[in-house]
């Protein structure tokens, strides 16, 4: 059978099994049969060769089906690796060292020597005397999550950032970790982190309170060694911890001496 590009005008003989959509002109163009009693304008190119003539391919479907399944499964497996990366960063208690851009809307706190962003519409907690949970020395600044009500008559979800007079991280510690034993309070893990070139541990805790359990990230900070001292506390039912976990993550990460 006489075929004929209908683009560059090339003319094919193929055999009278085989069919027409198997093949493609070199040049990309449309293939179709050459009418009954017309003259080859070109000489015809047969297929009855070791190897195919030039300008006239055999489609090779399978591989294209096989690039194309490929092709499907690199994308599955980029969007699984992305939300693997996304579910271990949402449940990871560590802290990334340094500002990480984040997404959360935010304001920023600058005072007392200190700043860093929090959670946009979170209130200032003004009671810094309460809780007693918070122990002493009391906190110099603390935000809430406002709930429905959108007052401070009762919190669930806050932070606080306290400064520490000690003389060393490792002071620090001991006394915050026995201070939790005190009141029943129970350690989860710990370990050595960074936040914006400071030396500093992250400390997680629960406790429960009026029928229900907290979980509570604590990051203690080493801001100038023998000299100054801090203390993040983050607070929230532990139903919530992940949910809000970046949100605390946003305000340790961001906290500068100024």
């Amino acid at each position: 059978m006489i075929i004929k590009c209908e683009k560059c005008g090339k003319e094919y003989e193929i055999d009278s099994n085989e069919k027409l959509s198997d093949f493609e002109c070199g040049c990309g163009g449309e293939l179709s049969p050459k009418k009954t009693g017309d003259t080859p304008s070109k000489p015809l190119k047969t297929l009855n060769r070791p190897n195919m003539d030039e300008g006239l391919n055999k489609k090779d479907r399978n591989k294209k089906i096989g690039i194309a399944i490929a092709c499907i499964i690199g994308f599955i497996l980029v969007l699984i690796g992305g939300g693997m990366i996304f579910h271990n960063n949402s449940n990871n208690s560590g802290i990334a060292p340094g500002n990480t851009a984040t997404s959360i809307p935010n304001s920023t706190y600058t005072g007392n020597g200190v700043t860093f962003v929090y959670p946009a519409g979170w209130k200032p907690i003004s009671d810094l005397y309460s809780p007693s949970r918070w122990e002493y020395p009391n906190p110099f600044v603390a935000y809430y999550e406002p709930l429905e009500n959108g007052n401070a008559s009762y919190i669930e979800t806050y932070f606080y950032i306290k400064k520490r007079d000690v003389g060393s991280l490792d002071e620090m510690l001991r006394i915050y970790r026995s201070n939790i034993a005190s009141i029943g309070q129970t350690e989860v893990s710990e370990q050595n982190i960074t936040i914006n070139g400071m030396k500093a541990v992250e400390l997680i805790k629960t406790w429960h309170a009026g029928g229900m359990q907290y979980r509570v990230m604590t990051v203690h900070i080493e801001a100038v060694p023998g000299s100054k001292y801090y203390r993040i506390g983050c607070v929230v039912p532990d139903s919530r911890y992940n949910q809000t976990l970046p949100q605390f993550k946003m305000v340790a990460n961001s906290f500068k001496l100024i």
